[in-house]
């Protein structure tokens, strides 16, 4: 009877630790779908972020070499997330001291694996070339103007021309840029961080931008008046405190009354980037890489660096034909111009990839 009774308070003794056990298992396991995110999610994001500058770094390299870039979007990342768990328990038979101390009474354990499926999509299509073709629409560059701390040097990439104004990419032998295109940006500048231009929908034409500059301040309308000045427009003798000019998409506004503007594609800033790369002298005097004139106003600054051995201190660097090429950190102007070519290029790729949702889809699966 004494055995018996011995036998039944082991069993129920085992039967605890076992409930316990799995108790602790399960409760380890709940937690796993937070931290898979919070481990998983920044790491792949800083994955897809820094990819997308190599890649996109990399064919403004091809460019220079006039050789055909082809991208490849993600489409999706799909992380299978398999936890499994065990439980050991040790016994033995006989004399305790052919035993004691050598067992481990209780055991338990879990493995986490996760298995990522990575699908890509070609960049390509009809609406891709022609979005990176085409001029950036002037409500981007509205949107580009309202939202920056320093909103010239946007207004400087992104405007080809206003009012007759040129904005030239390149310099012509002998060629200077124009100041009054230099002074147009600084007014536009000062009046924007004032918060005395603003960007509007023109009331009765649906979807029309307007230049609304509020002249209520003396010494504002000083720039505002100086600003039509160098716009070719008249000063209002009305006595309001708003002048509203319309905005429109063309060569010069001035005998409507308005700000005649163009606006730079895609594709040209990629090209005003290439024109930056430190290429080696002699693949140029080859033929190879194509040689650039002067740069304008907007290229003025930039400049992609060339090193025999992986860089230090880069924003973005990947190596082509036997150097590495990358952006400097502190070189914020480049920076800047890479990162508006970047939230440009991302649009049209979406495009694309939009586009190309009949293309073969590259699945690619990620085991440990």
């Amino acid at each position: 009877m004494i055995l018996i009774a011995g036998c039944k308070t082991a069993g129920q003794g085992l039967r605890g630790i076992v409930f316990w056990g799995l108790v602790l298992l399960v409760s380890g396991c709940s937690v796993v779908g937070p931290t898979s995110i919070s481990s998983g999610r920044l790491t792949y994001n800083e994955a897809i972020s820094l990819t997308n500058d190599q890649q996109m770094l990399m064919a403004v390299l091809r460019s220079r070499y006039e050789e055909r870039a082809s991208l490849l979007a993600v489409s999706s990342v799909t992380a299978n997330v398999r936890v499994s768990g065990s439980l050991g328990l040790e016994a033995g038979v006989g004399n305790d001291s052919n035993y004691s101390g050598n067992l481990v009474p209780f055991s338990a354990g879990a493995t986490y694996e996760e298995n990522p499926t990575i699908s890509y999509i070609p960049v390509e299509g009809v609406l891709y070339r022609q979005q990176l073709m085409s001029p950036v629409p002037v409500g981007v560059v509205a949107q580009m103007g309202t939202s920056l701390v320093d909103p010239g040097p946007y207004l400087t990439a992104l405007i080809a021309s206003v009012n007759g104004i040129y904005n030239p990419e390149f310099l012509r032998p002998g060629e200077q840029p124009d100041p009054r295109f230099e002074r147009f940006v600084t007014l536009m500048t000062d009046l924007i961080l004032a918060r005395r231009l603003h960007w509007a929908m023109d009331a009765e034409a649906a979807g029309e931008l307007t230049v609304v500059l509020d002249r209520a301040e003396p010494a504002v309308e000083v720039k505002i008046e100086e600003l039509l000045s160098v716009l070719g427009l008249s000063i209002p003798q009305d006595g309001s405190d708003y002048v509203v000019v319309p905005l429109s998409l063309a060569l010069n506004g001035r005998e409507v009354g308005a700000l005649g503007m163009t606006t730079r594609s895609v594709f040209e800033l990629i090209e005003i980037l290439a024109a930056a790369v430190d290429v080696p002298e002699e693949d140029i005097a080859q033929g190879i890489a194509l040689r650039y004139p002067s740069p304008g106003p907007v290229g003025m600054g930039l400049q992609i660096n060339r090193s025999e051995g992986r860089p230090e201190g880069a924003s973005v660097a990947v190596e082509y034909r036997k150097y590495w090429y990358y952006i400097d950190e502190r070189n914020l102007e480049t920076k800047r111009m890479f990162k508006l070519v970047g939230a440009m290029w991302m649009s049209t790729m979406a495009a694309g990839s939009d586009d190309g949702a009949k293309a073969p889809v590259l699945t690619v699966p990620v085991s440990r």
